[in-house]
């Protein structure tokens, strides 16, 4: 993740605003404005907002979805009920489609400690009015999280939802996104889902977080104080619970997780593991 693109990803919503300024949902269509061929008009202000009081909140949800078609977009109370959420953030609950999902409380569809960490940080967001951003782990993929508070005035009343994106992060990408916000303005997510990694000890962990890392046997081992033959029979361990005798392959996956050493310190959770 370049500069650029960050910056982009913490302002998505003004992302898609842009969107919707230069072209309708797509393509197909609508062409984007520039290429239109029109005669230069008198703009009536009164027109437009009329125009803007008319869209819907399940159109507008529409156009988020297709903005947000690369990352998981879902958008929630900040109690945990979910009132929308696109087909990549779908993909990652048991059960559920895109109209199903609406109305369901976070703790129904992933662990309630898990849930309740996110609905921590939610209240935070909504009570602050500032985004949160999140390093989160999720079946075994690192990731990055922005819970962004958005207020809406509903039959009279403002209310705040909370929109969450979610996308993955190299480690080159995680160490802008660290270079970029202050120690405070980044959470690391308590409870974390490794996926595959979850049949690793937390000694196995450790060792597979140090080869993404780059360090080789003899620095593991210093690191962590031990035999460079120990570290040798926890990479072989390693490899055969994952199924991988190549190295560079273990590398590859610790690398995609952005594994770090205090991972194997957190409270590891499965998603998969909820009832369907």
């Amino acid at each position: 993740m370049n500069t650029q693109r960050h910056e982009n990803t913490t302002s998505s919503l003004h992302r898609v605003f842009r969107i919707i300024g230069d072209t309708f949902v797509s393509d197909e269509h609508i062409s984007p404005c520039a290429e239109r061929e029109t005669e230069p008009v008198e703009i009536d202000v009164k027109h437009l907002d009329d125009v803007m009081d008319s869209l819907s909140a399940q159109t507008l949800m529409d156009i988020f979805s297709a903005a947000f078609s690369a990352l998981s977009l879902i958008v929630l109370t900040p109690q945990g009920t979910i009132v929308f959420a696109n087909p990549v953030a779908v993909n990652g609950f048991a059960g559920v489609n895109q109209h199903t999902v609406k109305g369901k409380h976070l703790a129904e569809l992933t662990p309630e400690a898990w849930a309740n960490e996110r609905i921590n940080y939610m209240q935070l967001a909504a009570q602050t009015c500032k985004s949160v951003s999140m390093i989160d782990l999720i079946d075994g993929k690192r990731l990055f999280t922005v819970l962004r508070p958005v207020e809406i005035e509903h039959k009279g009343q403002l209310q705040t939802l909370i929109f969450i994106t979610v996308e993955p992060v190299s480690p080159l990408e995680l160490g802008l996104i660290r270079e970029q916000l202050k120690a405070d303005e980044l959470i690391t997510a308590e409870h974390i889902d490794l996926g595959q990694l979850s049949v690793l000890t937390s000694r196995e962990l450790e060792v597979l977080a140090l080869m993404g890392q780059g360090l080789r046997q003899k620095e593991i081992a210093t690191t962590l104080c031990r035999s460079i033959s120990t570290i040798d029979r926890h990479r072989e361990r390693i490899g055969e619970k994952l199924g991988i005798t190549d190295r560079a392959d273990l590398i590859a996956i610790a690398r995609e997780a952005v594994l770090d050493v205090e991972d194997a310190k957190r409270i590891h959770v499965s998603l998969k593991s909820m009832p369907a």
